[in-house]
């Protein structure tokens, strides 16, 4: 079984987490999402409400392959520690790729038993917009990975970054936009 491992901040989830979502299932046999801290970033709310949002955008996909599954159960801050709960789970014989940003390409180098982690998994780079494709930085992921590769998708240029910092209600979906009112998160 090919499995995509997507662990996001989701503060929030956005409409670009949506469309990664849809080129991650029609390209893999099952898509675990969870919404994870990210020791290198600032949060702009609690983790249970980064999850609740990302368990209704996962809802508002109305997929037709019922591939996308929330797995919370398989988030740790540390990479290796959820390859080693996702291997629990579906089993050994799984082939795994941790699909990420290309913002973060150059920093998964320094991720804790990063040797370890590597000697297991593919790796799928999501472009991001303003950020360039090192293919310097690709091939090092190649050549420590079991393989690494760039997503053929468009992303729409804005982040949940851009949410936060402008409130652009156009990046989320009702659902989420929803959510944020109902709790009153990122208004501070």
């Amino acid at each position: 079984m090919n499995i995509a491992i997507f662990g996001t901040s989701a503060d929030p989830p956005t409409s670009a987490h949506k469309i990664i979502l849809h080129y991650l299932s029609s390209h893999y046999n099952l898509v675990a999402v969870y919404a994870s801290d990210n020791p290198f970033k600032s949060h702009g709310t609690d983790l249970c409400h980064r999850n609740r949002m990302l368990e209704l955008l996962i809802e508002d996909l109305n997929l037709t392959h019922g591939n996308v599954l929330y797995c919370p159960e398989i988030s740790d801050v540390r990479t290796i520690h959820t390859v080693t709960k996702a291997r629990k789970k579906w089993g050994e014989n799984i082939e795994l790729t941790i699909v990420i940003g290309t913002d973060l390409a150059e920093q998964i180098f320094t991720w804790y038993e990063a040797q370890k982690l590597w000697k297991g998994v593919k790796i799928l780079l999501i472009p991001r917009d303003g950020y360039t494709i090192d293919f310097n930085v690709v091939q090092n992921i190649d050549k420590i990975t079991l393989g690494c590769a760039i997503a053929q998708c468009q992303i729409p240029p804005f982040s949940s970054t851009d949410y936060r910092n402008n409130h652009n209600q156009e990046v989320l979906t009702d659902k989420v936009k929803d959510y944020i009112q109902e709790n009153s998160l990122y208004f501070n």
